[in-house]
């Protein structure tokens, strides 16, 4: 049975896209000016990693952000509640083909959704790119929950449209992909079994189960990639880690937001 849910795209709220931008090309790494999400309030910035990104998001209009509702906007009035104080992870993105389905399959297992509502932004050079979002609310035990997005495409036709971005392939370095986002929660069994079952996705579990610093449970979330919850007291994500070519290395930190090669 082919997976439903798969890791798109990771969101780090920040107070400055440029500086941010800055931050990475030090490393080697690009990040570019992506957008303004017309009508809500926030812009972005993006780093692509293979078929997978990373997405800076910042504030251009805070009454704009706040007036969201979290049933439509949640990621806007959020980033209007959050910044500037928080700068950090904020949620990853799940991406589906098919999110009226996806939406039926949360509601079943009992998570409390917005509205799937469509999203855009504004690119520098004035195109407009469209997709569809779900937005969970709440969280698990303190923890926020993944939002859900379906570019209306195939995977192919994706990567065809981050080709034609002229993002990938750029990163001083070399390639540079996404490997792993770490999670620090209280109860990483607790965590990865209940979002192991909500979205389908294979659960391991790794270490030392006598040593809590080294135990952790990887969730399979598509493209050679998990997520891994580990024991910590932050309740987010507080890294991610890439596979960058031989003799090459980074290891940077925005915010509360860690970025390393392994």
């Amino acid at each position: 049975m082919t997976q439903q849910f798969t890791w798109d795209h990771t969101v780090e709220f920040v107070n400055d896209l440029k500086s941010a931008e800055r931050t990475f090309a030090d490393a080697g790494l690009t990040s570019q000016y992506g957008g303004k999400h017309v009508g809500h309030g926030t812009e972005n910035s993006l780093a692509y990693f293979a078929d997978n990104y990373l997405e800076f998001l910042a504030l251009y209009d805070r009454e704009e952000a706040l007036s969201e509702t979290p049933d439509h906007g949640l990621i806007f009035h959020e980033a209007g509640e959050l910044l500037p104080e928080y700068v950090g992870f904020y949620r990853p993105a799940l991406h589906v083909h098919g999110i009226e389905q996806a939406a039926e399959r949360l509601t079943a297992k009992g998570l409390d959704l917005g509205h799937i509502v469509p999203g855009n932004r504004t690119t520098a050079a004035g195109e407009e790119i469209r997709w569809r979002l779900l937005w969970i609310k709440g969280d698990d035990r303190g923890l926020r929950y993944p939002f859900v997005i379906d570019w209306g495409a195939s995977e192919s036709e994706q990567l065809a449209r981050y080709e034609s971005s002229g993002l990938l392939h750029r990163h001083a370095i070399g390639e540079v992909d996404t490997r792993r986002a770490i999670f620090a929660v209280p109860d990483p069994a607790a965590v990865a079994a209940h979002w192991s079952d909500m979205f389908g996705l294979g659960l391991t579990e790794g270490g030392d189960a006598d040593r809590p610093d080294e135990h952790y449970f990887d969730l399979d979330v598509g493209g050679h990639r998990v997520w891994r919850f580990v024991q910590g007291q932050c309740n987010a994500i507080t890294e991610l880690q890439y596979d960058a070519p031989a003799g090459k290395s980074f290891d940077v930190t925005i915010g509360q937001a860690r970025f390393r090669s392994l």
